[in-house]
């Protein structure tokens, strides 16, 4: 009875609109030669689509589209929503899956020789197809409106905006005036959410269209008689290999979301801030391109040699001449894509390695991860109405963090990477920080940048001895944990080690080095941070300036505590 009802009702709805015979269709095209794994690309890359959609979707849910709450909705999603970083996690592996299966989908074709003649057509979409996802790419990229999607975008934009005749009024329009602001992330989410979608689901309509007008390409060494002999429908077989696929790209990208728990989101955007900003990978080599060609020969990175790439693609079906599809007859075709290829993945690795050898840009990504994670649990708290940077208002440090910005953080640094002028103040008055002064002063987390002339030397002696002394000097910050016994041991050693003919102990004596007694307390930090030239510290030989007068007493009390608080 049931099962009739069922029957009955599909056959109704099968008089009305024929789904039936759209099944059937979709169903029983044939496959020349057979099911192939080679085939999945396509499959795949419809799946990742609408992967990308339906994640989309449910991120359009809870985002909110404004240079001031864009952030804080990204921050919500990210750490409160109910596996939103799950989601969002799946939205941006999604994208990158894109990128690398539409290549793989680019290089299967060219084997094949799936561009030619009666394919042209599909090949020019599939072309177009592959730059939508790279514009996808570029506009996603900057609606968590933070740092690195910020800046990066701003290096994309400015790229075209060395465009010629149509560049300048490109950026304009993209940016939504002539600079970055609330316009260019309404005018971002548009081009993402509605009219990317829009262009790209039309091509991809008329990419089944016309792959199902000429079906599929078959392997270029299998006889006419052979494919006629071993054609299959698309069902079971083909369709079981396209599922198999979609559902291990699936698995990877869930795992990959799962071990790295999403992807990251950086700070809140500044621009008042300064930012090494670096593209993602699918845009790096582009980025290492350029700093090839500088001042008038820019325009040869941004447009000559993209162009001509692009062009050589797009125009590679009437270019290709070769009377047969077998690759040994098409070797100029495929080396010269095989070489282009080569070199994009050449700048790219040149890139990464660039940048893993640059101390200065190493030190820049810890503090820019340290500035994110207080960012998140700010905004566990909630985000004022000015949004974005306004997050830090809700620590309550923040006008002391202000203070070290403006003042502090050009020649120190809170990273453990060293400071551009000044020692290092992570887990300063720590045993470890004081180990590591005595054994190396003018290493680069201490006073190395400084520079400072004739300097202290690194304390010989055995692992005890320096232990000694080490606690002999942690002792004097009051801490409560101090060995009295290694403390004796350190004065003597003291004296031995000459110590005392630069250093005092009494707080008071002037002296050719800082005087240590009461080093690291709040008073000792707080004398610093007033003059550090005075008699009893560096004397002559200080190049910090003078905060005396530049801040208030509750200020300087303030940013005495706050390095205090670096010890762990």
């Amino acid at each position: 009875m049931k099962g009739g009802a069922l029957a009955r009702i599909s056959d109704w709805l099968d008089s009305r609109i024929g789904h039936r015979a759209i099944i059937r269709a979709m169903l029983d095209e044939p496959v020349p030669g057979g099911a192939r794994w080679w085939y999945v690309f396509g499959s795949v890359l419809a799946f990742l689509l609408m992967l990308q959609a339906a994640t989309g979707i449910l991120l359009a849910a809870f985002y909110a589209p404004s240079s001031t709450t864009a952030w804080a909705s990204v921050a919500f999603i990210q750490d409160q929503v109910t596996l939103g970083w799950f989601v969002r996690g799946l939205h941006s592996f999604g994208a990158s899956a894109m990128v690398i299966l539409s290549c793989l989908h680019l290089g299967q074709t060219l084997i094949f020789g799936a561009y030619r003649a009666p394919r042209e057509m599909n090949w020019i979409v599939g072309v177009a197809m592959l730059g939508l996802v790279l514009a996808f790419a570029l506009t996603g990229y900057l609606l968590p409106w933070d740092q690195k999607g910020y800046w990066a975008t701003q290096v994309a934009t400015s790229i075209m905006g060395t465009l010629p005749v149509l560049g300048p009024a490109v950026q304009r329009l993209l940016q939504g005036g002539a600079s970055y602001g609330n316009y260019t992330l309404t005018h971002f989410f548009a081009l993402h959410t509605y009219i990317l979608p829009a262009v790209i689901f039309g091509l991809l309509a008329l990419h089944v269209y016309l792959f199902r007008r000429h079906g599929v390409t078959p392997k270029w060494n299998v006889p006419p008689d052979e494919l006629t002999r071993k054609t299959q429908p698309f069902w079971p077989d083909q369709l079981f290999r396209d599922v198999v696929a979609c559902g291990v790209t699936f698995l990877v990208i869930a795992l990959l979301t799962i071990r790295s728990h999403g992807v990251e989101l950086d700070a809140p955007a500044d621009p008042a801030s300064s930012y090494l900003a670096r593209p993602e990978w699918y845009f790096l080599p582009l980025f290492e391109l350029l700093k090839y060609f500088e001042g008038p020969l820019e325009i040869v990175g941004t447009l000559v040699i993209p162009g001509l790439a692009g062009g050589a693609l797009v125009a590679l079906p009437f270019l290709d001449r070769s009377p047969s599809r077998d690759p040994r007859r098409r070797m100029v075709v495929l080396g010269g894509a095989g070489a282009g290829f080569a070199g994009l993945m050449a700048l790219g690795l040149m890139a990464v390695r660039h940048d893993r050898n640059d101390p200065g840009f190493a030190k820049q990504q810890v503090i820019a991860h340290e500035k994110a994670a207080l960012a998140r649990r700010l905004a566990g708290k909630g985000v004022a109405p000015e949004g974005g940077v306004a997050v830090y208002q809700n620590d309550p440090l923040y006008q002391v963090r202000s203070i070290w910005d403006d003042k502090c953080a050009g020649c120190h640094a809170l990273s453990g990477q060293g400071g551009d002028e000044g020692p290092d103040l992570r887990d300063y008055n720590s045993r470890a920080w004081i180990l590591g002064f005595l054994k190396n002063p003018d290493g680069p987390l201490y006073m190395g940048p400084a520079k400072l002339e004739k300097g202290m030397d690194p304390v010989e002696g055995t692992p005890e001895e320096l232990a000694a002394l080490t606690e002999l000097v942690y002792s004097q910050t009051g801490a409560a944990d101090v060995n009295a016994a290694l403390v004796e041991r350190g004065k003597a050693l003291f004296s031995e080690k000459d110590c005392d003919s630069c250093h005092e102990l009494d707080g008071t004596t002037d002296g050719p080095a800082p005087n240590l007694g009461g080093r690291g307390t709040l008073a000792y930090v707080k004398s610093i941070i007033e003059d550090a030239g005075a008699p009893r510290l560096y004397g002559k030989k200080n190049k910090m300036p003078k905060f005396a007068g530049k801040l208030t007493p509750e200020q300087i009390e303030a940013m005495a505590a706050f390095v205090i608080a670096q010890k762990p």
